[in-house]
């Protein structure tokens, strides 16, 4: 099939015609040719021999956790460095967050907001009601809670700490 397909290939080569004159090309403007289209009907047969097909994958899987909630989710939407899931359902955002593998916070919102998205840039969740015809921004802030328990203080022990991070440093 391979010498068929080289002779087919060097016959076609051979007998090109210009449109404008209908006379064979030189011998010399041929013999350029056909290297060329030999070389390709090479590499189209030894790639059709040497490509394995393609091979079937399997996937596995596993439950890596189960979240039950109070209503039925709406909608859902992860955090961008993957760290929560936002879940959606009638007049709450459930916040799961996936190192712990569990609800870590409820975020009250009314009843009729049906629709949710995470917006990366602004580090907020958009929610939406098309029957209150509402759009609500929530912008998220994670808090770390220390244990200051036995450690000395200054002031009053109810007192707000606010930490300051400068990482612009030059």
């Amino acid at each position: 099939m391979a010498n068929a397909i080289i002779f087919v290939a060097a016959f076609y080569a051979d007998t090109i015609y210009l449109e404008s004159s209908r006379q064979p090309y030189e011998r010399r403007h041929t013999m350029k040719k056909v290297p060329v289209i030999l070389g390709i009907v090479l590499v189209i047969i030894v790639s059709l021999f040497t490509v394995p097909p393609v091979i079937p994958a399997d996937v596995e899987w596993q439950i890596s956790g189960q979240v039950d909630l109070k209503a039925p989710p709406e909608d859902m939407c992860a955090s961008a460095d993957g760290k929560w899931l936002y879940i959606l359902s009638a007049g709450e955002v459930a916040v799961y967050s996936f190192a712990e593998e569990k609800i870590v916070n409820r975020i009250a919102i009314d009843k009729g907001f049906d629709r949710m998205i995470y917006v990366k840039e602004k580090n907020a969740l958009v929610v939406t009601s098309r029957s209150g015809k509402t759009v609500r921004i929530i912008h998220l802030e994670e808090v770390h809670l220390f244990d200051i328990s036995g450690l000395p203080y200054q002031g009053s022990k109810r007192a707000p700490i606010t930490v300051a991070v400068f990482s612009d440093y030059q």
